[in-house]
């Protein structure tokens, strides 16, 4: 049993490690109007591969644990108040909603598809709730994971170039080739920085968390090599968050340092003040230095000025209102799981190329168009009910598990944050993984509270 347990937790671990790297089998190809159309293609991730056979073991050690225990309704009743009880339960009827959906969706095969994905991310949710986890090695491998994908992105950034190789899930990008992501100046083309991921805009996010996680580690650093990956960590990760110009992943990340840092003058840890200012210092100084030499680049993304950025707003302006006329026309059941883009082709635009069909940059409207008006209060019920719970949870009896409650909670603040102005937290694979895991982490350290004595 031992065996099992540090199988599942060395898959756990290499499993946030390799998240990022988006290699995959497409085993169905999907096109709208003759264009590839990348919402309705069906895919196998490698790292997929790895999430099941983690829980498989996982739940190879429950069966052999498993026994039948007789609880009273009196019992089931107490059970059930506790915030971290019914958060979970929820999550469960929400789950059963998403599978059910694909019997009235546009696309049926579609939108199992897409609940199967959800099965995944609420398995994983499961394992982190109910497997010990150590927060400090999941830090530890999520920003060694973001350095590497870091150093990958400052490359990418200075070259102006991102080469294919479909064993690494790459696709090829330029800064002259249409349907790159690029900044484009008065007279000049900057190709943002990918990582191994889809857009920039998903490095971005990924690396703004990997920034709270990275000063948990710096808090908690005794030792000089502890230090120095922090250091290292830093001067990587900070430029690459910058050179992804993600403007949603920039704000999140500077709530939640402004959130953390009135957190520690409220409580008055004087012992994480030093290494707090020093870092804060550090990126302020690094995003000095590089806003300075690339100060047109900067102000374009800042001001949105210019033809591709004004045309880029004008979009998710578009997008809001495609959502809220694909609501209205599927108010209670909602167009199912995965087939937002399928609806806007059918009902409301069908002369676009394939490529050009995007689900609407904000989760919340997103989730509604497709889930329906109860599958939407579902989840927003979820999401109101934790963050109450962590509110309201008292705070941790030792200092460093308040202090991992505040970074897990800044991680899911960050994603709420960027849920209003981005997809890919409920659309893509990857974000999807990210959600449910932040999810199950913050539920954990509800559950904490709740079972001190």
């Amino acid at each position: 049993m031992v065996k099992i347990q540090k199988i599942i937790e060395f898959g756990f671990y290499l499993f946030i490690f390799l998240l990022p790297w988006q290699t995959r089998l497409i085993w169905q190809e999907a096109y709208l109007n003759g264009f590839v159309w990348e919402y309705g293609r069906f895919s196998l991730y490698g790292t997929e591969i790895i999430l099941w056979l983690i829980i498989l073991f996982w739940g190879f050690s429950l069966f052999k644990n498993f026994f039948w225990e007789k609880i009273s309704w009196s019992e089931l009743i107490i059970q059930l108040k506790k915030p971290q009880v019914l958060i979970y339960w929820l999550i469960i009827l929400f789950l059963f909603s998403a599978i059910l959906s694909g019997f009235w969706a546009l696309d049926g095969r579609l939108a199992f598809f897409r609940a199967f994905v959800l099965i995944e991310a609420v398995a994983l949710f499961s394992l982190v709730l109910n497997f010990k986890i150590s927060f400090k090695k999941l830090a530890i491998c999520w920003v060694a994971s973001a350095t590497i994908q870091s150093v990958f992105a400052i490359w990418q950034f200075f070259n102006q170039f991102v080469f294919a190789n479909k064993w690494l899930g790459l696709a090829e990008h330029l800064s002259t080739v249409s349907g790159s992501i690029i900044l484009q100046t008065v007279s000049e083309r900057w190709l943002r920085a990918y990582g191994s991921l889809p857009h920039p805009n998903i490095l971005g996010g990924f690396l703004a968390i990997s920034l709270l996680f990275l000063l948990y580690l710096a808090f908690i650093a005794q030792t000089r090599n502890q230090r120095f990956f922090v250091l290292t960590s830093l001067v990587v990760i900070m430029p690459a968050l910058f050179f992804s110009f993600s403007r949603s992943a920039w704000l999140a990340l500077i709530f939640s340092l402004l959130i953390l840092s009135f957190w520690l003058l409220k409580n008055k840890n004087y012992l994480w003040h030093k290494p707090f200012i020093k870092i804060f210092l550090l990126m302020v100084l690094m995003v000095v230095i590089l806003g300075i030499n690339l100060k047109n680049p900067l102000l374009t993304r800042i001001l949105g000025r210019e033809p591709a950025e004004i045309t880029s707003i004008q979009l998710r302006l578009t997008f809001t209102e495609q959502a809220i006329e694909l609501i209205k026309k599927n108010p209670w059941a909602g167009t199912g799981i995965g087939n937002y883009t399928l609806g806007v082709f059918r009902q409301i635009n069908s002369f676009w190329p394939g490529w050009a069909y995007q689900p609407v940059h904000n989760i919340y409207f997103l989730v509604l168009a497709e889930s329906g008006v109860f599958g939407a209060l579902l989840f927003y019920l979820i999401l109101i009910l934790l963050i109450r719970g962590l509110k309201k949870s008292p705070a941790p009896p030792l200092p460093i598990n308040h202090l991992e409650k505040i970074i897990v909670s800044l991680a899911l603040f960050s994603i709420l944050i960027i849920s209003f102005f981005d997809h890919y937290f409920w659309t893509l694979y990857f974000g999807v993984i990210i959600f449910w895991l932040v999810l199950a982490l913050n539920l954990k350290q509800l559950a904490k509270g709740d079972n001190r004595p």
